[in-house]
């Protein structure tokens, strides 16, 4: 971290406050899709209440994530049982798959489903799709880290210096689009 606005920013990793402050902010936003979710419910054509219901549900998930670190659990799990397994020492080839592919191939199931499924709710909220498209590059972004040949890429984009700012901007466009969702 060596530019200026890096050694302002917080990192959530390593700094309770920013910790803190992102699980308040996951927490606010998740309510916000509650209420867009309560405002929609009883409307008379078609409602999104599912939709916002669901948006509410993973922002509790990422902010229970963030409180309680799950993704080091689960590192700590996984690199546990490469080691019982005894495959620990050729990992490269599961954390590509862990670290790239899998992300990726969410990624793609995502997309499917919400221009299917999603496509007025998207159409509609133009804002919680620019939100959940910078979270999910931010959690796509985290979860490369596992593999270790991409940190020298990760390190000259200077993702450490702005990944703070991406979740914020992220979590603030989720919750601008139910602050400012009609009610159908």
């Amino acid at each position: 971290m060596s530019s200026l606005f890096a050694q302002l920013s917080l990192d959530p990793e390593h700094s309770a406050a920013a910790r803190t402050f992102l699980v308040l902010a996951y927490v606010a936003a998740a309510v916000c899709w509650l209420r867009a979710s309560r405002r929609t419910r009883f409307a008379q054509d078609d409602s999104f209440s599912r939709w916002w219901l669901l948006g509410a549900a993973l922002l509790f998930l990422l902010a229970v994530n963030k409180l309680l670190n799950l993704r080091r659990c689960f590192e700590g799990g996984i690199r546990a049982l490469a080691k019982a397994a005894g495959w620990y020492d050729r990992r490269q080839p599961v954390q590509f798959a862990v670290a790239i592919v899998l992300p990726a191939v969410l990624a793609v199931i995502t997309a499917v489903f919400l221009a299917t499924k999603g496509r007025k709710f998207v159409r509609e909220n133009r804002f919680a799709l620019a939100g959940w498209v910078l979270l999910l590059l931010y959690l796509a972004l985290r979860q490369t880290q596992e593999w270790k040949p991409v940190l020298p890429w990760l390190e000259a984009s200077r993702y450490y210096d702005w990944r703070f700012a991406l979740e914020v901007a992220g979590i603030l466009l989720v919750a601008l689009a139910a602050l400012i969702a009609p009610a159908d």
